[in-house]
């Protein structure tokens, strides 16, 4: 089944976790990606963690963004250490709230440790009510002629658990985490086979062209590389075959 079509996700796309407080937001959007996504990010700072949603937003808000082709960004949503299953919605809404006027897409990340907990069993009525809250307050900001997509970043083997509701709540794209070794690409396909919304986004061990390309055969719209720009910076496009002029 075909996927949502989403602009950013022809090109690899710049995984979160590289700039958390857009201070190297010029730089990174220059260096060719689909899209870039800053965070995970909290509404208020959380020493040693990110600076806040506050100064990211500042910061990219001063960007020139005029230019036609550009790099997407993404924000992605974190939650503090204090963070209840009850308290999801409002985190997220808030988040999604502050970050409208600068970014393509929200990213909520269900994928880091500390918020997999959200992904047990005794919270999926609190997780779902609360993607039905963040779903509604998207529809309320595309009413009024802002577009923001949203989507949910999570581990591979949870994702078919909320598949149904993120089809349901026309979440435009869920990123999955893919294991580093065993049978990654089949078992993308076995989810892509199920509904063809949202847009699967793969990341984990993508390293090469033939990376991407088994990644979108399992039906894949898009690829987010981290490690591989850790290690190789810019650099990591031409293994991707993906170079720049």
């Amino acid at each position: 089944m075909a996927g949502v079509a989403l602009p950013w996700l022809s090109r690899p796309g710049l995984a979160g976790g590289i700039d958390k407080d857009g201070g190297r937001a010029a730089e990174l959007l220059g260096l060719g990606f689909g899209s870039i996504e800053f965070g995970s990010v909290t509404m208020q700072a959380v020493a040693g963690a990110n600076a806040g949603m506050a100064l990211l937003v500042d910061r990219l808000s001063k960007l020139d963004r005029s230019a036609p082709g550009r790099t997407a960004i993404g924000i992605g949503l974190g939650q503090p250490a204090e963070a209840t299953a009850e308290t999801l919605a409002v985190e997220w809404q808030a988040g999604l709230a502050a970050i409208w006027p600068v970014a393509d897409y929200v990213s909520l990340n269900l994928s880091a440790k500390a918020n997999q907990r959200f992904l047990a069993p005794e919270h999926r009525a609190s997780l779902i009510d609360a993607l039905r809250r963040v779903a509604s307050c998207r529809d309320r900001l595309a009413e009024a002629g802002r577009n923001v997509a949203l989507a949910v970043k999570m581990p591979l083997r949870e994702a078919a658990s909320l598949l149904e509701t993120l089809s349901e709540f026309r979440f435009e794209q869920l990123t999955v985490v893919l294991p580093d070794s065993g049978e990654r690409f089949p078992a993308l396909a076995k989810l892509r086979a199920t509904t063809a919304r949202p847009a699967l986004v793969a990341i984990g061990s993508i390293r090469s062209a033939a990376d991407i390309a088994d990644a979108r055969a399992a039906g894949a719209a898009g690829v987010q590389v981290h490690r591989l720009f850790v290690e190789q910076g810019a650099g990591c496009l031409a293994e991707l075959g993906e170079v720049v002029v």
